[in-house]
């Protein structure tokens, strides 16, 4: 059995732990009083993760920000893990009780490239009356 980070949990919810792209692995993410840790549902497999080592976190948004898929941890020692979390909005309320503001990143969604328009024409401020 493995040691638990945390000594008090605050927060738990469904995720899958996207470690191989083609095959998400469900567990339990929770976030805690030293960090965050992931445990998987079936099988070996654990993730923890200290507040310390947590560089950025990039917060997967969609529609202005109204549905948050997941979010990628980036830690100081290079790794980027990304979670897909049922309550992904609460999850973050959580860890922001521990982190700064200034970890917390938003990152632009595939969609949102992929749907931008090349050829679309820059607004032009013209001053004159």
């Amino acid at each position: 059995m493995v040691q638990q980070l945390n000594t008090e949990v605050e927060f738990v919810s469904k995720a899958n732990a996207m470690l191989n792209p083609l095959s998400p692995k469900p567990g339990l993410l929770m976030v805690g009083d030293k960090g965050v840790e992931y445990v998987a549902e079936a099988g070996p497999g654990f993730i923890q993760i200290p507040w310390v080592n947590i560089k950025r976190i990039r917060v997967q948004m969609f529609f202005k920000g109204r549905y948050v898929r997941g979010f990628y941890f980036e830690t100081d020692e290079g790794q980027l893990l990304e979670f897909v979390v049922d309550e992904a909005k609460d999850s973050l309320r959580a860890m922001r009780k521990h982190l700064p503001r200034e970890k917390f990143v938003a990152q632009q969604s595939n969609l949102a490239s992929m749907f931008k328009n090349p050829f679309k024409k820059k607004k032009q401020n013209n001053n004159e009356e």
